[in-house]
């Protein structure tokens, strides 16, 4: 049943209309300011439905330079992406990606597309930059050329597999 209702048909916009803007006025607060409480008492699931051919939800921390904190939850097709703005601030990159089980129920990291025709595999897009530093008390896994590779906290990098 619903209780409140918000129905908006602005006609063709230069952008995107605002259906519902909830703004919080008052700098000396930093609160939420859409706040969603479930009453119910056995459980449920998603109190935010978006019905969209490209459900979208953007995140910006309002206080960085563009491109810097702006991130987006985005479902395409069957995957779950989490996205981050690339350098140049005209587009989103895949950071991770997650699909259904149903479509093949594989995880990419830095790829959305790079699965070999398989299912339930983890996907890893060669690293821009490899590691030069060492970690402390734990290791680093990532790709180079091709290569699935290790570096540890004394610095030594072990080749997982060849390319």
């Amino acid at each position: 049943m619903t209780t409140v209702s918000i129905t908006s048909n602005d006609g063709v916009q230069q952008s995107a209309s605002a259906v519902l803007e909830v703004v919080a006025t008052n700098p000396d607060f930093n609160q939420p300011t859409l706040h969603i409480r479930q009453a119910g008492t056995r459980g449920g699931a998603a109190s935010i439905r978006i019905d969209d051919p490209n459900p979208d939800v953007e995140f910006v921390e309002s206080d960085q330079i563009a491109p810097a904190g702006k991130y987006e939850i985005a479902v395409q097709a069957d995957k779950l992406q989490l996205n981050g703005r690339n350098a140049g601030n005209t587009a989103f990159e895949t950071i991770v990606v997650f699909q259904r089980l149903a479509a093949g129920g594989n995880v990419g990291i830095r790829t959305a597309r790079q699965f070999g025709d398989g299912q339930g595999v983890v996907a890893i897009a060669n690293a821009t930059l490899a590691p030069a530093v060492n970690p402390t008390g734990g290791g680093i896994l990532y790709v180079e050329d091709g290569a699935l590779k290790y570096r540890g906290s004394n610095g030594t990098v072990t080749v997982v597999a060849a390319a």
